[in-house]
């Protein structure tokens, strides 16, 4: 890889921002395992949360997109429009309901916003490094709910 002053500013901030986003889901994750069994509900209920609130803001990235290309007034832009809503409503209806319910359901959600990001940013001005930065914090992120939600079949069940 090149040295990173030769990569852009902006590129190089949001790798930043991007990676230290990851940290809540990592200490979550580690802490669905090594937490004491009366802290973990609250740890899980953490995860689902922090998942939400990430799962709202790749909806809204869409929103921004949109609104950064008005002059591009189509049928996928009505569809980024509709689909930049849905994670905040998703998320808002699915943290109403137990941890046992939420987590996997985020997990899925994760993994549809991934899906649906690459069919619906496809021929729009975002950066192409964004789709290796999106795919990393994805992967990344779902790692660690996948944990998290092992962890809480596992040492809930017993």
């Amino acid at each position: 890889m090149s040295e990173s002053r030769e990569i852009p500013a902006t590129q190089r901030f949001a790798w930043i921002l991007g990676l230290a986003g990851l940290l809540p889901f990592v200490a979550q994750a580690l802490f669905s395992w090594l937490s004491p069994p009366a802290e973990l509900s609250g740890v899980l209920r953490s995860q689902a949360h922090y998942a939400a609130s990430i799962f709202t803001f790749l909806g809204a990235l869409h929103w921004g997109v949109t609104l950064a290309t008005p002059s591009i007034v189509d049928g996928r832009a009505v569809t980024r429009m509709l689909w930049s809503v849905t994670p905040s409503l998703f998320a808002w209806i699915v943290t109403l309901y137990p941890v046992q319910v939420s987590l996997p359901l985020l997990f899925a959600g994760l993994c549809v916003a991934l899906a649906v990001d690459w069919a619906l940013y496809r021929g729009t001005p975002v950066p192409k490094w964004f789709f290796s930065l999106r795919l990393v914090l994805s992967v990344g992120a779902l790692a660690c709910v996948g944990a998290s939600w092992l962890a809480m079949s596992v040492r809930l069940a017993g």
